[in-house]
């Protein structure tokens, strides 16, 4: 494996198991990355969950300043400078927006016989502003009852394609296993590969990205179009070997 100028990785089943925080290994190898390219985590999940799952430790390393934060599938950037978060942008909704689509969210699967009796655990509706996100299963479901849940995707996919049809003006997106991601027409981690290349000045030919969504519509997927080097991992082990690697390629 050659060095890459930048390495980007998702979080849920990537870097973390879904919902859940990276491992102690994984964020120090992620610190020790850090000392050679700039790092990015590109993900679906809202950045509340991840400053107080693990944020704070990232910040810490010495080499901060490196690392970009792209919550909300990339509809809003964080850099960390003078101590704190910022954001480097925010393509936030309205609140009439936001309203709109979890009224039209919570209308499709009221009136579909596929989408009821699923049980769920926890929260299944998500507003952070810049994305509106649903998990048929809820937040706090367990990763047995996330893989088990729909065989096959065909209950999700079905939401998904129904989603789209009743909000065409809207960019939707599967991502993990069970969540449907919603953002602004065109704002997807596509759209954050290209701002960090322009940022950066570094070509997206010589940038990597390292994801578990690259099958059809999966929110991964859409970063291949802009010619960056991926690889598709199926879980958090296999990622932590991929990171061993670009440390010897790096160093």
């Amino acid at each position: 494996m050659n060095c890459p100028r930048v390495a980007i990785f998702d979080l849920d089943d990537t870097l973390a198991e879904s919902f859940k925080s990276p491992s102690d290994s994984v964020l120090k190898k992620l610190e020790q990355l850090l000392e050679h390219v700039p790092v990015a985590i590109m993900t679906g999940a809202g950045f509340k969950r991840m400053e107080s799952q693990f944020l704070p430790q990232l910040a810490a390393a010495p080499h901060a300043e490196r690392f970009y934060l792209f919550p909300n599938s990339a509809a809003q950037c964080y850099v960390h400078e003078a101590g704190v978060w910022q954001l480097a942008y925010n393509l936030a909704f309205t609140s009439e927006e936001r309203a709109h689509i979890k009224e039209t969210i919570q209308k499709i699967v009221d009136e579909n016989e596929v989408f009821k009796g699923i049980p769920h655990f926890g929260e299944r509706m998500f507003d952070r502003e810049a994305q509106v996100a649903y998990t048929p299963v809820g937040i706090e479901a367990t990763l047995e009852v996330k893989q088990t849940w729909d065989p096959g995707g065909v209950k999700r996919k079905a939401l998904w394609q129904t989603l789209k049809q009743a909000m065409p003006e809207f960019e939707i997106l599967l991502g993990g296993t069970t969540t449907i991601d919603i953002t602004r027409q065109g704002i997807n981690k596509a759209y954050g590969v290209r701002w960090l290349s322009e940022h950066l000045s570094i070509p997206t030919s010589e940038m990597f990205y390292v994801g578990d969504a690259f099958y059809d519509d999966g929110n991964d997927a859409v970063v291949v179009p802009t010619g960056i080097i991926t690889r598709a991992v199926s879980d958090p082990s296999e990622t932590e070997i991929i990171i061993d690697d670009l440390l010897k390629s790096c160093a």
